[in-house]
């Protein structure tokens, strides 16, 4: 997935205060579920985003709970960078609209063109990397 993304990172998923992650993945859509407490951090990075625009990404990801992932979407960004689904999310696109719809000001892209390195890219430039112990 990697070769085919041309891209560092492959996945993203949003953090929320109480330790739910808010994502999509390929088994079961998006869903909110518990933070893996035995997570490898070397394979990830984290970015401290305001604590202001929590409620409105969380609420966001919960409204779109259930949908599907976006199998076009993927492999359709992969050849060509425009929106195939209307109704499944990747992981990149999902956090995306969240991160938008709660106020962030990130640039404007067709959401399913955003992929995970795009979203990782963006973030870096309005928000402090943390590092988890």
């Amino acid at each position: 997935m990697k070769f085919l993304l041309r891209a560092e990172f492959i996945h993203c998923e949003l953090i929320f205060s109480d330790g739910k992650i808010g994502s999509s993945d390929m088994y079961q859509g998006v869903r909110l579920y518990p933070e893996d407490k035995n997570r490898n951090h070397d394979f990830w990075e984290y970015y401290e985003i305001p604590w202001f625009y929590e409620t409105e990404a969380r609420k966001y990801v919960a409204r779109k709970y259930g949908k599907p992932y976006n199998w076009a979407g993927i492999f359709g960004s992969m050849l060509y960078p425009v929106g195939l689904s209307n109704d499944g999310f990747c992981c990149a696109d999902l956090c995306y609209v969240a991160l938008c719809k709660s106020g962030m000001d990130l640039p404007s892209h067709d959401p399913e063109s955003v992929s995970p390195d795009d979203l990782r890219i963006m973030i870096q430039k309005i928000c402090k990397r943390y590092y988890p112990k």
